[in-house]
């Protein structure tokens, strides 16, 4: 089979000095999935950007990327723009930020032909975004891209990425935010276009079972590359090992939570709703002090927006929500008794600041007693950088500087700092290895031993259920005990 891409000996040096990958090589033949497994800030996104020339200015590569029989390293943009969408199409690791906030979602898609002088073949994206669960697609492609959930948005990307059948489809963890059943959908859909695929993903399970070669990638360099069935049965190098041992686990890694601790948060027949669209009705929760709860469910069931009224951005359409037995609106609730971890993680940092300021950011809130100074921050940044498994990152660095989900372990590290009552986490391991993932979670469990109730949403079943103390399913009717099937 031909090769569609071919990288030899790609390094890529970023303008702050940081090598990204170190004499990457490899090729993907057309119609094979290759996927791309590693730990979070490895270098996967930016293999992925180093093949469409979107990498930051004065950004160094050096080898030799052949797409389609064309060099792209050091192309022409009127090349590259050739390139983009026709022979290769890019589904970007965040929805959010691919979106133009101020076009609706169905000019989001149909900017896949627009881009190209073209327009979009009747009800294309419409049926598109249908073959990928979108429902009520009529009313649904007219919405702004903030009224869609971050999982749905995702598979907009991929209707976009698909649109011209493309010959390689570039795919940056594009299940992160939806479950199980729409991980098969959309990897199916994937596949069934007959394009080459780079799979970028740390959800190793499906890894297994969709790609045909598996290329494991640590701090920028290609460790061991292989067969699917070769790398799950008999790997060869030792980091490949640690990788595929973290997802085997005991089945429960639930604490017990002391018969005297106090209910910290209650709703009471909450409901919520847009217009004409329901969300949810009558959900009905208790949570206790040191008590981690899961909340899985359909993507576009209102599991965001039912985190957004616990920390009171959003105020319920009915019932009421009430903190250490008061409602969550009463002015005796001290700032800081809730803390977020948003879903968008990348967005929820100031760009503009130093990682050391982002993390202690809430200690400065106002009441907070005691004022510290910079150098005790940054000594404060800095312990906490370790207890993510960041100890390595530069103090100073910026947010944009970082992985997806090295800024994901920066907001959990900034919402873990505060010491607060209350933590809720929007898909908080949404964009992690499962090396990261296991060590996020058990800073979870001993943060929640110190008395700290966490409300965990997820599309990983398997991940609630092994350390939640219970686990919810959020439908139209209200909340329901999770049991696995």
């Amino acid at each position: 089979m031909p090769k569609i891409i071919d990288f030899q000996q790609v390094t890529v040096t970023y303008p702050n000095g940081k090598q990204a990958l170190r004499e990457v090589t490899f090729s993907i033949s057309a119609g094979e999935c290759l996927a791309l497994v590693g730990e979070s800030g490895c270098g996967k996104s930016t293999l992925g950007r180093t093949a469409l020339g979107i990498l930051p200015p004065k950004t160094k590569v050096i080898g030799s990327i052949s797409i389609d029989g064309k060099e792209v390293v050091g192309a022409t943009n009127s090349l590259l723009r050739s390139l983009r969408g026709l022979i290769v199409g890019f589904v970007a690791q965040d929805p959010f930020s691919a979106c133009n906030p101020l076009a609706t979602v169905g000019n989001f898609v149909g900017e896949a032909w627009r881009i190209h002088s073209l327009n979009p073949p009747p009800n294309m994206i419409e049926n598109s975004l249908e073959s990928l669960g979108i429902e009520n697609i009529t009313a649904k492609i007219k919405q702004f891209p903030h009224f869609w959930s971050g999982g749905m948005l995702q598979r907009a990307g991929i209707a976009a990425a698909a649109a011209h059948i493309p010959k390689l489809i570039i795919a940056d963890e594009p299940t992160s935010s939806l479950d199980s059943e729409l991980n098969q959908i959309v990897l199916e859909s994937l596949k069934n276009t007959n394009s080459a695929i780079l799979l970028i993903s740390h959800d190793l399970r499906l890894v297994e079972k969709y790609a045909d070669r598996i290329v494991v990638m640590k701090e920028g360099e290609i460790v061991e590359i292989g067969t699917a069935t070769d790398i799950f049965q008999n790997p060869q190098h030792q980091y490949t090992l640690e990788l595929l041992l973290s997802t085997t686990f005991s089945s429960n890694e639930k604490r017990t939570i002391p018969a005297e601790a106090k209910t910290v948060l209650e709703t009471k027949n909450l409901g919520h709703f847009y217009g004409n669209n329901q969300l949810f009705d009558n959900v009905n929760l208790q949570i206790k002090a040191g008590e981690i709860i899961g909340i899985c469910g359909a993507s576009g069931c209102g599991k965001s927006t039912l985190l957004r009224l616990v920390m009171t951005i959003e105020s319920p359409r009915k019932g009421e929500i009430l903190m250490n037995q008061e409602n969550s609106s009463s002015k005796n609730i001290r700032n800081g008794f809730v803390m977020p971890i948003f879903q968008d993680s990348s967005a929820s940092l100031d760009r503009r600041w130093a990682i050391w300021r982002i993390i202690t950011e809430p200690l400065t809130a106002k009441h907070w007693k005691n004022r510290l100074s910079k150098n005790e921050r940054i000594e404060i940044a800095k312990q906490k950088l370790e207890d993510v498994g960041l100890e390595n990152v530069n103090i100073y660095s910026r947010p944009t500087e970082l992985s997806i989900g090295q800024c994901q372990r920066i907001a959990i590290a900034r919402a873990l700092v505060a010491n607060t009552k209350i933590i809720v986490a929007d898909e908080p391991t949404s964009s992690l290895d499962v090396l990261n993932c296991n060590q996020i979670m058990k800073l979870f469990a001993e943060t929640a031993e110190n008395g700290t109730a966490i409300i965990i949403v997820s599309h990983d079943k398997k991940l609630l259920n092994r350390w939640c103390h219970r686990v919810y399913s959020l439908n139209s009717d209200g909340l329901e005990i999770f049991k696995e099937k």
